[in-house]
């Protein structure tokens, strides 16, 4: 068992907090799963697998790790991070819409992509700040 899953099940009998991961906690969760979803491997193949074409392994891939940080910005009362895992979670929905759009290039497509505001940009930043160990994973 997870000491996230364990501090949370922990809080929960004891009614000591609310339910919520605090930040470590969460960055715990979050580095446990990536570690089990063997995300980096998992996600450079499926860039490749883009490269050559194939959207559909893409796609499944960024779903997975859209559950995951939904679960994690769900769980956990560090409100920034929150924050920061909702707008990662809002480009990784809007790229799999791009997928879908046959209209537009690929290069169009990852130009879409990349359009981030620098609002968006600081809080991502936050992640990596909250979470230095996710950097260790290729994340």
């Amino acid at each position: 068992m997870s000491a996230a899953v364990f501090a949370l099940g922990l809080s929960m009998l004891t009614g000591c907090s609310s339910g919520k991961l605090s930040t470590e906690e969460t960055c715990t969760l979050l580095t446990e799963k990536a570690k089990e979803l063997d995300l980096a491997n998992k996600t450079e193949s499926a860039v490749q697998d883009i490269l050559a074409g194939d959207d559909e392994s893409f796609t499944a891939a960024i779903n997975e790790v859209t559950a995951f940080l939904q679960e994690a910005a769900d769980t956990t009362k560090d409100q920034k991070l929150a924050e920061a895992l909702q707008v990662s979670i809002n480009q990784n929905n809007q790229m799999v819409d791009l997928l879908s759009d046959k209209d537009l290039s690929l290069a169009d497509k990852i130009s879409k992509t990349q359009s981030n505001t620098a609002e968006d940009t600081e809080k991502m930043a936050y992640v990596s700040t909250a979470c230095p160990e996710l950097d260790e994973l290729g994340n």
